[in-house]
């Protein structure tokens, strides 16, 4: 395929295929080369410079095939790693938090907001900085649900013990009239109608994935082109491409025919790639 005008987008496994999704349905004719790394799942544990060690492989490879752009869709390389990235590689690089920072400013009424991610995203806070940022009167609480997030990337989210957790925790939102909640994990934005359907009318759930969507549309000036085939979509794993493939059976996605491949193993850190298109 002709991947100059591609969009890569990267995440630590399958969560990230919500914004692979989300730009799809804006534009079907984008070609997107998106790569996950479910060998080094979870990233939500990890310290900023060690996912930095593991992003920076994957910003290489995507370079090489030419890419006009990267969206780092995962919640916690967006939290910890984007400036850090936006300084060292020349291509734009756009992450999750501030399209879904501006989306939740918008939409909030009691300016009271709950941010649902990883440990690692929850400790460093930014969420909330990006939002206090943009309105010094908005209060944020922030909630690690590592568990929840694992139970995701395995396809078993979906069970009665499951709902009856987040429904308790949607309950102690409500009490204290928080008003809006973030997914702040792509995981979870892979599943926004699970969160949609327990909230029912209490809660506004803000997807990064539609954010970040429009954030690439619009940053990038990408409109669909009338009659224009869709674009094909390339997927390339680091870890099991068996264990992924069987983790999407279970996730309703309305991406048709990814292509599934390995990550070159030979790709290494720091590495100059040459001819893997």
């Amino acid at each position: 395929m002709d991947t100059r005008n591609a969009v890569g987008v990267i995440d630590s496994g399958v969560g990230g295929l919500s914004v692979v999704e989300a730009i799809k349905q804006l534009v079907p004719s984008q070609e997107i080369i998106y790569v996950a790394d479910p060998l080094h799942f979870p990233y939500g544990e990890k310290t900023s410079a060690e996912l930095m060690n593991l992003v920076r492989p994957f910003i290489f490879f995507l370079q090489s095939f030419g890419v006009r752009a990267i969206v780092t869709a995962c919640g916690t390389v967006s939290a910890l790693c984007l400036e850090g990235l936006q300084k060292e590689f020349s291509l734009p690089i756009i992450g999750i938090l501030e399209p879904a920072s501006r989306e939740t400013i918008r939409v909030t009424r009691q300016k009271k907001v709950a941010v649902l991610a990883t440990h690692a995203t929850v400790k460093a806070g930014t969420f909330g900085n990006v939002l206090r940022a943009m309105d010094s009167e908005i209060e944020v609480y922030e909630e690690a649900w590592p568990e929840l997030i694992t139970a995701v990337e395995k396809g078993v989210f979906d069970t009665l013990e499951w709902r009856k957790w987040v429904s308790q925790k949607f309950s102690l939102f409500y009490a204290q009239r928080i008003d809006t909640v973030i997914l702040g994990c792509t995981h979870f934005a892979l599943i926004w109608w699970f969160f949609e359907e327990l909230a029912g009318s209490r809660f506004f759930i803000v997807n990064p994935a539609q954010s970040c969507a429009r954030e690439v549309k619009r940053s990038l000036n990408i409109e669909p082109v009338p009659g224009a085939p869709d674009g094909k979509v390339s997927v390339f794993v680091r870890g099991s491409r068996v264990a992924f493939q069987k983790t999407l059976q279970g996730i309703p996605l309305s991406l048709d025919k990814l292509e599934i491949a390995s990550f070159p193993s030979s790709v290494a850190l720091g590495e100059e790639i040459r001819c893997v298109r």
